[in-house]
């Protein structure tokens, strides 16, 4: 919890979101070739906007660096997004790497790891990568994600980088030991999958008791896609209920957050779009 006298003592020394947004940012950067990055505006107005907010956003061209094997994947569009982003210095970009449950093959998985290194070698424009995203990590296998982390900090070598790793669940208080930043819910508002069950439902202090260790507040990130609908406990999905989340979020010391309205596709579906989102986190 936030104590009374840490939030009078923010409030004179000038506030700072106690959680930061964990942006997916899975969206392709533009709408026609050249466009400045079109599709990336949102995100790039919202992380004005909110210049108090630390904001972690991960590209993601194809499963991992692209197909080219070239810095910014040899894809203007990708170079001048990247590159926006890197103009803020509330943002750390982070390059996404596929283990799909320990069963990529380590040495697939340091390849993509080094094509982002080398992104930081592109001289026309700054698209170097802050760090790793690690999604589908297993809950079962620390030797494997130990081994892929250890590569990623010697590969940027006297860069300090920011490990994420995506269980999207509970994760033994282990991980945190490795992994800077760990994803410990991942899931829907209120849906079901293709089969009809239903996906475990985020449920704000009960989630964040549950799935995030003691003490490991500050590492924790909880993901909600899907943002529409009903709550669990009958609440409609709005951006008061947004901002209810944020804040009990901000009480706890989570330290980042992501809600959207429509999975990874888009990040101007309302009610949870990047703008909200950015102004809900920004107000604590």
């Amino acid at each position: 919890m936030v104590s009374q006298s840490l939030l009078v003592l923010a409030s004179i020394i000038g506030y700072t979101a106690a959680t930061g947004v964990l942006l997916p940012l899975y969206v392709y950067p533009s709408l026609d070739f050249g466009d400045g990055a079109a599709l990336w505006q949102p995100a790039l107005s919202a992380i004005s906007s909110s210049p108090n907010v630390p904001w972690l956003v991960v590209v993601n061209p194809h499963n991992g660096p692209g197909l080219s094997g070239q810095p910014g994947d040899a894809d203007p569009n990708y170079i001048s997004g990247v590159s926006q982003l890197n103009a803020h210095s509330n943002v750390k970009t982070i390059g996404y790497v596929r283990t799909n449950f320990a069963a990529s093959p380590i040495a697939e998985v340091e390849a993509n790891i080094t094509i982002w290194k080398s992104w930081g070698t592109y001289t026309a424009a700054d698209i170097s990568v802050d760090g790793i995203f690690f999604d589908e990590t297993s809950t079962s296998d620390f030797n494997y994600l130990s081994t892929v982390i250890s590569f990623a900090r010697n590969a940027f070598g006297s860069k300090a980088i920011t490990t994420i790793c995506n269980f999207g669940v509970k994760a033994d208080v282990q991980f945190y030991s490795i992994c800077d930043v760990v994803i410990a819910f991942e899931s829907c508002l209120n849906c079901k999958d293709s089969s009809g069950a239903q996906l475990p439902q985020y449920k704000s202090q009960t989630t964040i008791t549950s799935n995030i260790p003691s003490g490991k507040q500050s590492q924790g990130a909880i993901l909600v896609h899907d943002f529409v609908g009903t709550a669990a406990d009958g609440s409609a999905a709005s951006t008061a209920l947004l901002q209810q989340y944020t804040h009990t979020l901000a009480l706890n010391g989570v330290g980042w957050c992501y809600f959207g309205s429509a999975g990874y596709s888009s990040i101007t579906t309302p009610p949870a779009t990047v703008g909200a989102l950015a102004a809900a986190v920004a107000s604590g």
